[in-house]
Formats: structure tokens, sequence, C-alpha cells
């Protein structure tokens, strides 16, 4: 009976460590691997309580119970449903396509049929270049783009209106773009990156490198400015959250949003972001499916203030 209440009490306290460990992962990289997956965590440590408590075992319903609120209280913010209504002026697209894309012409298909007013292309091969431009060059004629064909870090910025100022950027050696579009006589400042994926320690170090040199780039850009792209980080991250506190950058999102990765069929974790600040407002925002690719579209639509 002792062993018993002891296994409880064990299984029950690594659950509560394994929620706060998504709060606090102290800069260890599994942790904040596992931090990614907050959302699950929560899941289980309910389904636990529910079962456990249905079985009388109340030591570990009682701690599975804690845990559930320690996950639940980390990512509850990021699942509410802001307002968003009213006329649009324009409409901005993410869409990392996958370099390896087995079904580009598919996919750059998909994108057209959704294509907003501005978009950026992550993960861009020199292969898709034909049917990029037998579909964009005539609806968005402006355009800034950066082939990287060894690996996934090529990128592009397609526009309707017209591009008044560009910049390529290197963040950590991967590239970047920066540029001004006018949107009907008003300027709207675009940021568009992709950082390293954290599968390992060293990545995770280039990666938050990229978000202080982008603080960087940021700070000297005008209002209204648009920061989007495959961030690597989930919104609930503290990595994101402080960046998004210190840029006073606010996220366009419709509650949870997960866009990866789509191997399963459906994605599981939010890593692609629309961020905002400046005279601006989300009006509607949204994602659909990219065929091929291991990310979902993310879209959103603004308005300006008056």
């Amino acid at each position: 009976m002792k062993a018993k209440l002891w296994g409880e009490w064990f299984f029950g306290g690594g659950l509560i460590l394994l929620s706060l460990s998504h709060w606090f992962p102290f800069g260890i990289n599994f942790l904040e691997l596992l931090g990614a997956f907050a959302h699950a965590t929560c899941i289980l440590s309910l389904i636990i309580a529910v079962v456990s408590a249905f079985m009388r075992l109340w030591p570990l319903a009682g701690s599975s119970l804690l845990a559930f609120a320690v996950s639940g209280l980390l990512i509850l913010p990021h699942l509410s449903t802001p307002e968003m209504s009213g006329n649009s002026d324009f409409s901005v697209g993410q869409f990392n396509v996958y370099h390896n894309n087995p079904i580009p012409q598919d996919a750059i298909a998909t994108i057209a049929q959704n294509a907003p007013d501005v978009f950026t292309i992550q993960e861009l091969n020199s292969e898709w270049q034909t049917t990029i431009d037998s579909r964009f060059l005539k609806t968005h004629p402006y355009r800034i783009e950066e082939y990287w064909d060894n690996c996934c870090y090529g990128i592009g910025v397609y526009s309707k209106y017209p591009i008044t100022h560009s910049r390529l950027l290197d963040l950590e050696k991967l590239p970047a773009i920066e540029c001004t579009i006018n949107v009907n006589g008003k300027d709207v400042n675009l940021l568009s990156l992709h950082t390293f994926p954290p599968a390992f320690p060293n990545q995770t170090e280039a990666r938050n490198l990229q978000l202080k040199q982008a603080e960087q780039i940021i700070s000297a850009m005008n209002n209204p400015l648009l920061v989007i792209g495959d961030l690597n980080l989930v919104s609930w991250d503290r990595t994101l959250t402080q960046f998004l506190q210190r840029q006073e950058l606010n996220s366009a999102r419709d509650g949870f949003m997960a866009t990866y990765p789509m191997d399963l069929g459906f994605p599981l974790i939010p890593i692609d972001h629309m961020l905002y600040k400046g005279p601006i407002a989300p009006t509607r925002c949204e994602t659909f499916d990219i065929p091929g690719s291991d990310h979902k579209g993310l879209v959103a639509s603004f308005a300006f203030k008056e």
C-alpha cells in the first residue's frame, strides 16, 4: 500500500515538475523543446486527473490537477479569440512552402487561390521560379527574392502594391527581408524572417541571436510595422513573449492556430507568426493547407486606424 502511495506521489510530482519546466526551462534546450508541447501536458494531466479520481487515487488526482492548472495557465492567454471586425485595407500572408515540396505547382496554385495583397514565401527554391512567375508576375509585380538552393532558407516577398524601399539582411548568415510597401498612399513597413529550428543547443542560440539582431532592425523601423515569418517559437515561449514585450508587438492570431508540422495531416504547434504594431489592427486571421508543405499557410487582413 505504501509503495502504491509513493508511486502516485512520484508520478504526480513528475507531472508537476514537467508543467513547471514549461514556465522555467532554465535555458536547457531539451526543456525548451518540451515546452512547445505544454498544451499536450495540459491535456494529459487532465485525463490522468479524471481517471485517477474515478479510481480514487487521490494523491495522483490532486497532483495531476495541479499540473493541469500550471500548464493551462501558461497557454490560456494564447487561446483567446480577439474581436476582429470591420473593413480591411490590405491583407498579408506567411507561407512556408517547404524546400523539398514534392508538388510545388499545387502548393503555389493554392497560394494563388488564397493570395493576399502582400505575402512572403519561405524555404524558397529557385526551381519554382517559372511557376511563381506564371502565377504572380501580373498580380504581384513587386517583389524581393533570395533563393537558397542548398537547404531551406530561401525567402521572397511579393506585393500588389509598390515596394518603395527594400533591403536584404543577414541574420546569423540566413537571409531576411526588410521593406516598405505603399498601400494606397500609406506606408507599411515589413520584416520577413525565418529563424533556425531549436533542434540542438547551438541552433537555439543562433535563433535567439537572430531575434536580437531583428530587434535592432525593428527599433529603427517606422510604424505601422509587420514582422512575419516562421520563427520556430510557439506563442507561449518566453523568448517570444519577451521579444514581443520589448518591441511592443502584438500577434494577429485567432485562438491557437497551430501551423506545424503537417506530417500527420494536422498541425500540433503554432510557430508561424504575424506580428504587428502601430496604427493598424487585424480584421481577420486564418490558416489553410498548403499541398506538400509541412506548414499551414497563415493569412491576416488589417485596417488602418484613423
